[in-house]
């Protein structure tokens, strides 16, 4: 089989090739492209030469197309048709699409912010299947190999390879079970050091931001349990005892309403913090993906 130099070969005339195919007529096809009628000449002398054949001949009533011309037609119009499909910004339909989009987050985030983000989702893609998965601490590799599409995480990292943007801003709060005695009052620092805590545990390398912030002072809370971040789990256990537990107030006042707990404010000033939506930049231009971003968001 003979190799073709793909590289020598100029698409323009392919679409000068399409035309007169279409047109049977050098000056019509010429006006088609927008190419003089010399140029349109000067094109299909070149076509002949690829092709090794005339392409175009008189006939009776005008030009008429050869046997190898009516044989490339359809291949020709196929290839036009992919090349720009392939130059055309892809579009995205919600109504239509299907496939699955794993997001990778804990379960503060997920009761927290994802409940509107799904259900606007869902509303608008129903065969959209999303699946959410822990996030397994400050660990964003995952993201980085593309094993998730997404990542809701209070995590504040930099990466040549992800982007992200914030999606929500929040502080903390302090909880304790609606039995406990420490309720009844304003939650002083003396108190707050006093009493137990439930200390949930992100990352085993760092201190979370209330400790860090009372180590600066030279001061530290009791610990009586430790968990991993669990943080409905972690909250359910301090209902039924006499430890306190500070969360993100945003999921802390949610739990309130259960009346099984408490809220009180910090006898301390915490920094707030962000919720970042973080995704990898090869999906950055995914039309899929920019359309689940903008509908994960926060409600205030």
């Amino acid at each position: 089989m003979r190799e073709v130099n793909l590289a020598a070969l100029d698409l323009n005339l392919l679409v000068a090739l399409k035309a007169l195919l279409e047109e049977r007529h050098v000056t019509r096809a010429a006006e088609k492209v927008g190419l003089s009628q010399p140029a349109m000449s000067r094109a299909l002398g070149r076509l002949r030469v690829m092709f090794k054949d005339p392409l175009l001949v008189k006939g009776t009533s005008g030009m008429t197309l050869t046997a190898r011309a009516n044989d490339l037609y359809q291949p020709l119009q196929n290839i036009l048709g992919e090349i720009s499909q392939i130059i055309t910004a892809p579009t995205f339909d919600p109504a239509t699409a299907e496939g699955e989009i794993v997001i990778a987050t804990r379960d503060y985030e997920m009761v927290s912010i994802l409940p509107d983000a799904i259900k606007r989702i869902s509303t608008e893609a129903p065969n959209l299947a999303l699946r959410v998965v822990p996030l397994s601490g400050d660990d964003l590799s995952p993201l980085e190999r593309q094993e998730f599409d997404f990542v809701v995480s209070g995590t504040d990292r930099s990466s040549s390879t992800l982007n992200r943007r914030i999606i929500l801003k929040d502080n903390f709060i302090c909880l304790a079970s609606a039995n406990n005695p420490v309720t009844k009052a304003e939650l002083t620092l003396e108190k707050y050091l006093e009493m137990r805590h439930c200390v949930i545990t992100i990352s085993e390398s760092r201190l979370g931001v209330v400790d860090t912030l009372l180590s600066q002072q030279g001061l530290k809370r009791k610990v009586g349990l430790r968990v991993p971040p669990y943080f409905l789990a972690a909250s359910t256990l301090v209902a039924g005892s006499d430890l306190l537990i500070t969360l993100p107030r945003r999921l802390g006042l949610q739990l309130t309403q259960q009346k099984k707990l408490v809220a009180m404010e910090l006898p301390l000033k915490v920094p707030s913090f962000s919720i970042y939506l973080y995704w990898n930049i090869r999906n950055q231009n995914n039309p899929m993906h920019s359309w689940i971003r903008k509908k994960i968001r926060s409600e205030g």
